[in-house]
This record gives structure tokens, C-alpha cells and sequence, in this order.
């Protein structure tokens, strides 16, 4: 039977290919050692680019869910106002329903059983964002209409958090937890899909404002649900009929203000990591390109102390396809023991990136592994370059005249054989001056980022947190104090000598400035209290 036949030569090529390798164990090394570094950091990155640009969200009907934004004159992208967002929910045919969260993570102080405290982080949101977003509770519930009508605060907590602090016990559901000094009732647990929203360990149902005043207020991020069938740009033209009704009923605050929509997984991932995730998948395609040529032209120099018993093999009745099918064979056989080794290169890869991805790159639920999806790339990559890396130096090796081949003891080269590698070794070069062009580019760029005068001195100064209850410091005059005895006793530690409390860090979050002349009369900036540093004596 042919298939019989095939199955056999192929088992035969094999053992052959990996008789070949003992032979040589110091090339095999090499090349298995260059592919490996080349297939493990391609695996890497491209676990990257599947979780930013082509693995769908972990929500279910992912792809129905956008973020509505406020739009003005000024500003294409607003938050929006809670009486707006009401509005919306009420008004719209496009949407199943909307919910919001506030953006920016908090902290909450939680009081334990032995008088010590934490602060945990904390968001706002709406009673009903775990559902428009489909998340369902892994224990308790997620919150309902009722956890917005006033009384005793609810609160449900994250996968991890619950874990690490409660030990994943059930009997967590249910009881209060005292929180900036007022009891919150734990009503359930969220899987990891919630830190799409933010790196929260906890999240408190916001009531919603119904002063009118409110609605000039803009500090929530709106998700929606599109209904089945409904189109973003469907959606969009209600929803811009919706804000126009709005500008009518509410000139004051309304006037001049419309509604963008845009699909929440485009918000949570970002232009910026995208266009990183591209850049390094290209960066590290080169240097699989430059580990083929360098293999290929490795197998070249192996040619010539082959060709004998290449000659020999024609001269007793071998086709040139069944010869090529052989070296290609071999080819593949490194190439295989180079992915193998690749995926536990692109595995360890995996291990220590978040340690060194920057905080807050990724979304919370967006996770790197080694999963099916990579696996199957890797098994493609390694396939594709034992193809690459292979096919050339087999053609060239049986293009060889058997009968030259062995008259001249087996070390006849051809002229086409040079120009092959000269081919290989220009490319090379080319792709290896392109990589570190790139490479000094952006080195200049990091140095010249990294002097810019920020306008206060780092080195040699330390940052604390301290967050107080405000159930204990009610007024600002006891705050002050509270923290003017704090910075007492720091600064009468060995080695200080200069101590300052702010609420806000130079360049930390939620803090913005603007700058201006120094004759201006007026400074415009968000005011952050501070205290000017004291010395020690």
C-alpha cells in the first residue's frame, strides 16, 4: 500500500536524520540552541499579541459591549454625568441596559479583629455592572437595585482577595466588614474577569446623585450591552438622538455635548498597547529570520563533507525528490528539537514577565500563558523554519553532478552554492543593521526621556502611605495634626534629614499641573495640600 510505503520511508528518514545528529552532536547543539532562543521569544510575544489584538475578552457576548462616552467640543472622550447616564438607560432602544463604574481605584481602610488595619483597594460602581457585563458571582451574589437604595453598604469582594484574606470561606458571604470606619456587608465573590474595570479588591455600590446639580458633574465611565443585532453604528445614531433630546431639555449643562461610542475592548486594550504588541511581534520576527539564515548557512558548510555520500546515494538509484525529502527530513527533526526547547524558553519567558511588564500595561483579566492557542503557533513556527532553513541548502546540495562529485573525493562546490550563502549573508546583515538601528533609536530616546528635568530630585528619598479614618480626623485641623506628629517622629529617625507630607505625589496619580509664566498674576493647577519640608537638627 502507497500510505504504508510512505509511512515507512518516513520512519526510515528519521531514524537516519537522528543517526546523522549523534554524529555530529556539536552542530546539533548549535542549531537546536539557535532555534530554541529564536521559537521561545517568538512564543513569548506572540502570547502577547493573542491576549492584547486577537483573543476575545473573557465576558461573555463580548463583542456587544461598548463604553459611552460624553463628547464636546473640547474633549472627544468625557465621562459622564450620572443624571446623563440614567437618562440613557431610559431612553435608548439600542441597549439592553448600562451600568458604570468610577475609573479611578480607591483605597478603603478595613479595620481587623485585632485592632490592626489595612487599606484595601476600592471602586465604585453601579448596581448593575457585574450583569451588563456578564459576570456572574462565584459565591453570594453580585449586587441588585436594592444595594443603591440607601441603608447598610454592600460590598463584593475579588476572587483573589477573598482567597488570600478570608481563605476562599464560604461563611465570608454575609458578614460586615468595617470599612473607613462604617460597617459594609460582603454579599459576594467576583472571578478574575472583574479587574477588567480596575485593580480593585473591592467593590461598593456608588448611589446614584438626583440633585439636578449632579448633572454637570462628569466622573463615570458608562459600559453598555447592545441589544442582539444591533450594530455600534445603529446604536450610535439613537444614542446621538438621545444626547440632542438631552441639549434640548437641559441647555445649562447639556448644550453643545454629544455621545461616542466605542467597543470596550478597544478602550480596555489601548492604541498604544497594540502598537507595542505589533512592533514587538515584527522586532522578534527578524531575529527568527536571522536564526533561519544562520542555520541554513551552518547546514551549507556541512554540504560539502556530504556530498560524497550524496553522489553515492544517486549513483545507486536515488530520485533527487526522495534526496531532498531526506535532507529535509533532517532539517525538520532539528527544527522539532529546537521548538521543544522553544516552548519551555517561551515558558520561562512567561513565568517572569509580570514581574517586569510595567503595572498597569495590561487590564487586569488579560492574563500571558502557554496555552493550546501559542502552543499551536509554536508547533507552526517550528514547522515553517525547519521549511525555511532546510529547503535551500537540499536543493543546492543535489543540484551536484554524482559523477564529478566522486571523482573529486566528494569536495566538488558549485558556483551557485557561493552566491546562495553570499544571498544569506547580505540578508543577515541587512536584518541584523536594521534590528540594531531600531535598537539605538530607542535607546536614545529611553536616555533622553530619562534626563528631562522633572523638576524635583527622586534620588535618595523615600514615600509612605498613610491613609486615616476619616471617622477619626473629622476636621481638617485634626488631620493636620495627626500627620504633623507622624512626620515628628520620621524625621527624628537616624539618617533623615528632611521630612514633608503631600496628598498628592509629583507625577502620581490623579495629579495634573499646568504651567505658567512667572509673572503670571493667577497660577491655575489642581490644588494638592502639602506641607514645606522640615529639616532635622
Amino acid at each position: 500500500m502507497p500510505f504504508v510505503r510512505r509511512f515507512g520511508e518516513l520512519r526510515e528518514d528519521v531514524t537516519f536524520a537522528a543517526r546523522q545528529l549523534r554524529k555530529s552532536p556539536g552542530f546539533a547543539f548549535v542549531v537546536v540552541i539557535t532555534l530554541a532562543l529564536g521559537v521561545g521569544v517568538n512564543s513569548a510575544i506572540f502570547a502577547l499579541v493573542d491576549a492584547t489584538l486577537l483573543r476575545p475578552l473573557p465576558l461573555p457576548g463580548a463583542d456587544r459591549l461598548v463604553m459611552v462616552w460624553e463628547r464636546s467640543a473640547t474633549s472627544p472622550r468625557d465621562l459622564a454625568s450620572p443624571l446623563n447616564m440614567t437618562d440613557w438607560n431610559q431612553r435608548s432602544r439600542a441597549f439592553e441596559k448600562m451600568a458604570a463604574f468610577v475609573p479611578n481605584v480607591g483605597g478603603m481602610v478595613m479595620a481587623g479583629a485585632d485592632g490592626t488595619a489595612d487599606t484595601v483597594p476600592r471602586q465604585w460602581v453601579t448596581a448593575g455592572v457585574f450583569d451588563v457585563l456578564g459576570i456572574r458571582a462565584i459565591a453570594g451574589r453580585t449586587f441588585v437595585a436594592a444595594d443603591e437604595a440607601g441603608g447598610p453598604g454592600a460590598v463584593v469582594l475579588s476572587e483573589a482577595f477573598w482567597r488570600a484574606r478570608f481563605g476562599g470561606n464560604h461563611s465570608v458571604i454575609g458578614r460586615e466588614l468595617l470599612l473607613d470606619g462604617s460597617p459594609f456587608t460582603v454579599v459576594g465573590v467576583v472571578p478574575q474577569e472583574a479587574q477588567l474595570l480596575g485593580a480593585s479588591s473591592i467593590w461598593a455600590v456608588r448611589p446614584m446623585p438626583r440633585d439636578p446639580r449632579a448633572r454637570a458633574a462628569h466622573f463615570l465611565r458608562v459600559v453598555g450591552r447592545l441589544k442582539p443585532g444591533v450594530a455600534v453604528e445603529a446604536a450610535a445614531a439613537d444614542m446621538t438622538a438621545v444626547a440632542d433630546g438631552l441639549s434640548r431639555e437641559f441647555p445649562a449643562t447639556n448644550k453643545g455635548r454629544g455621545v461616542a461610542l466605542e467597543p470596550f475592548r478597544d478602550v480596555l486594550i489601548g492604541d498604544d498597547l497594540r502598537l507595542t504588541s505589533t512592533l514587538f511581534l515584527g522586532i522578534v520576527g527578524f531575529v527568527l529570520l536571522i536564526c533561519c539564515v544562520n542555520v541554513a548557512n551552518l547546514l551549507l558548510s556541512r554540504m560539502p563533507v556530504r556530498a560524497r555520500e550524496l553522489a553515492v546515494r544517486f549513483a545507486l538509484g536515488a530520485s533527487r525528490p526522495r534526496i531532498i525529502r531526506q535532507l529535509l527530513t533532517e532539517s525538520l527533526v532539528l527544527a522539532a528539537l529546537g521548538g521543544l526547547l522553544g516552548v519551555a524558553v517561551g515558558a520561562a519567558i512567561l513565568k517572569v514577565a509580570p514581574s517586569v511588564i510595567p503595572e498597569g500595561l495590561l487590564p487586569g483579566a488579560v492574563t500571558l500563558s502557554l496555552d493550546a492557542r501559542v502552543l499551536a503557533f509554536c508547533a507552526g513556527v517550528t514547522l515553517l523554519v525547519g521549511l525555511m532553513f532546510g529547503l535551500g541548502p537540499a536543493w543546492q546540495a543535489t543540484s551536484l553532478s554524482p559523477v564529478e562529485t566522486i571523482g573529486s573525493g566528494g569536495r566538488t562546490s558549485t558556483r551557485g552554492d557561493g552566491r546562495l550563502r553570499r544571498m544569506m549573508v547580505v540578508g543577515e546583515v541587512a536584518a541584523a543593521a536594521l534590528l540594531l538601528t531600531g535598537a539605538g533609536l530607542l535607546l536614545r530616546t529611553l536616555l533622553t526621556v530619562d534626563g528631562v528635568d522633572r523638576g524635583y530630585r527622586a534620588r535618595q528619598v523615600l514615600t509612605m502611605m498613610v491613609d486615616p479614618l476619616g471617622s477619626q480626623y473629622p476636621t481638617r485641623e485634626s488631620l493636620v495634626q495627626f500627620l504633623d506628629e507622624v512626620e515628628g517622629q520620621v524625621r527624628a529617625l537616624p539618617g533623615v534629614e528632611a521630612t514633608a507630607w503631600t496628598s498628592r505625589f509629583p507625577s502620581g496619580p490623579r495629579c495634573s499641573t499646568a504651567s505658567t509664566s512667572r509673572s503670571s498674576a493667577t497660577r491655575r493647577s489642581r490644588r494638592a495640600s502639602a506641607q514645606p519640608p522640615s529639616t532635622s537638627r
